[in-house]
């Protein structure tokens, strides 16, 4: 009987930490997103307020490895979207799929390493590219990642995100949001989200992966 009102002791412990943790997460979003707005409305440069990981200052990390993935759900791609590479050194895979209605689609996927001003500069591409490809029938999928845990709650308020969904656990965590200055965004169940950042711990410096709209790779 006495392991059994410990046990529940601990539960509800557990759970009371759990919720004073995400009445300060929300806290802290709130009070960023609040300080944040009267610099961001009077910035003309709506690149700057999109985040990513190297230039949010967050990390101590220098280059991180960025995978894009477009998805055409029919046999033709612009040109535009072969010829303007994301990065000089940028290729393509180009797989040929059909879809349950046995469609055909088509999948073009990449990857590179960039440092901070190559992450500026593919920004810059895919806030060109996302309404071409999107206007075109196609849907792309950006994911950043970086060889280090982060701190995501001051990472979302300082980027003025807002969170919509989230997943903690004892080493990882997790966060769907919108972000206003992000063109593209998906429905998450009843939540329209654009932004999915996952934080995780492990033996080594842990891993971080920001993705946009939502994540598509294994992480």
């Amino acid at each position: 009987m006495l392991r059994g009102r410990k046990c529940s002791t601990a539960f509800h412990i557990c759970h009371l930490k759990l919720f004073m943790f995400w009445i300060i997460f929300l806290a802290v979003i709130s009070i960023g997103a609040f300080n944040l707005r009267p610099m961001n409305d009077n910035t003309n440069d709506k690149n700057s307020e999109i985040p990513l990981l190297l230039s949010s200052g967050c990390t101590g990390i220098d280059y991180a490895n960025v995978s894009l993935t477009l998805w055409f759900e029919s046999p033709t791609i612009p040109e535009m979207i072969w010829t303007k590479k994301p990065t000089p050194d940028w290729r393509w895979v180009c797989k040929e799929l059909k879809t349950a209605s046995q469609q055909t689609a088509i999948s073009l996927s990449g990857d590179d390493r960039v440092n901070k001003s190559q992450e500026k500069d593919l920004l810059k591409w895919y806030t060109t590219m996302a309404p071409i490809i999107e206007k075109a029938g196609g849907i792309i999928y950006f994911d950043e990642r970086v060889p280090q845990v982060i701190d995501v709650a001051g990472f979302l308020s300082k980027e003025n995100t807002k969170p919509a969904q989230w997943i903690l656990t004892d080493n990882l965590m997790s966060v769907a949001a919108y972000q206003d200055n992000l063109k593209t965004s998906v429905l998450a169940g009843k939540d329209r989200v654009n932004i999915q950042l996952v934080s995780r711990r492990d033996s080594n410096n842990g891993q971080t992966v920001l993705a946009i709209p939502v994540l598509l790779n294994e992480f």
